[in-house]
């Protein structure tokens, strides 16, 4: 009786470790004495390891010699080729509105009607409106989206892609950050410097930046690099500098326009002084970003600082020695 129980005890072992086995080696052949597997892709580089065991797979059954049963590796080939469509399938089909929907919101956020966007791109009029109608089969050429995202200075992945009316993370970010200079611009914890430009003479600051080119007439041209350089970029007003926001540097709000667009822009770029009284600058961001409303923040924060600087200023030593005397 106990032998008997035993020897269910190692059938049944046994065939627990049979099924052990069998789900080890699902999805798994020997070839050329190497253990391989199925892949599942996730990503591109797996993708292209799938292909590989497929063709592997393909090579076992196509040298096989007649007598041999090559139904196996046929079965693990169409598998393999099931894993890889499933990828194929979750990669999806391009969405065509989102990226007339971008052209058309970059367009009418920068005055721009698609009449003159065409025209100005060599492109055929209505081109652009054409591909934009439902149930067409019409696209924009790669040359065509490669010019719209070169003009209006965004990321081909983001112009087709990302629906650019949805603030990103750092547009967020920025906007706090503005935010913040705005709060504590209107209570005095920061102080801000006129840097000239416009109704003040231009600062050393000023004069010593390539980006800056004053004319005869006095109007100080912008050269706003991510801006379309087709354009004439004056100063709308004059330039404001704060050396309280980085240690050692100066962050620069630098307001500008053009009679070509509608609207005034706004660059912030932080400049360090060198030793030879000279400065050297480097851009912190624009908001020329019509997917956020970093813009208005801006604006805001502009409109704030000259309304501080317009003002009569007192220290605080003597506004506290003025309220006492007042109370």
């Amino acid at each position: 009786m106990v032998q008997m129980i035993r020897c269910n005890w190692i059938n049944q072992g046994g065939a627990i470790m049979s099924r052990q086995f069998d789900q080890y080696m699902e999805d798994k052949f020997e070839y050329q004495g190497e253990l391989k597997s199925l892949i599942e892709p996730t990503s591109f580089p797996e993708l292209v390891s799938a292909l590989s065991v497929r063709d592997t797979l393909q090579a076992i059954i196509d040298f096989a010699l007649r007598e041999e049963d090559t139904s196996g590796y046929e079965e693990l080939k169409e598998r393999q080729n099931d894993y890889i469509q499933e990828y194929l399938n979750s990669i999806g089909d391009f969405d065509n509105r989102i990226l007339i929907s971008n052209i058309a919101f970059l367009a009418k956020s920068n005055g721009i009607r698609l009449g003159e966007l065409e025209k100005m791109l060599g492109i055929s009029a209505g081109y652009i409106s054409r591909t934009a109608k439902e149930n067409t089969g019409k696209r924009l050429s790669v040359d065509v989206v490669w010019k719209i995202a070169r003009f209006f200075n965004v990321g081909i992945d983001d112009l087709v892609n990302r629906n650019l009316q949805i603030p990103s993370e750092t547009s967020t970010l920025l906007c706090r950050f503005v935010a913040k200079l705005l709060s504590q611009t209107i209570t005095d914890e920061i102080e801000w410097g006129c840097e000239g430009g416009y109704i003040c003479d231009c600062s050393p600051l000023l004069l010593s930046l390539p980006i800056f080119l004053m004319e005869d007439d006095g109007t100080v041209v912008y050269h706003p690099e991510h801006m379309n350089q087709n354009y004439k970029w004056e100063l709308a007003g004059d330039v404001y500098s704060c050396d309280t926001i980085s240690e050692g540097q100066k962050l620069v709000i630098i307001a500008f326009q053009s009679e070509d667009v509608k609207g005034c822009f706004y660059d912030f770029i932080f400049c360090t002084r060198n030793e030879d009284g000279t400065y050297s600058w480097k851009r912190a961001f624009h908001t020329n970003d019509p997917f956020s409303p970093l813009d208005e923040r801006a604006a805001d924060l502009y409109a704030q600082i000259s309304k501080k600087l317009d003002a009569v200023r007192i220290a605080p030593d003597i506004r506290s020695i003025v309220q006492a005397y007042l109370h």
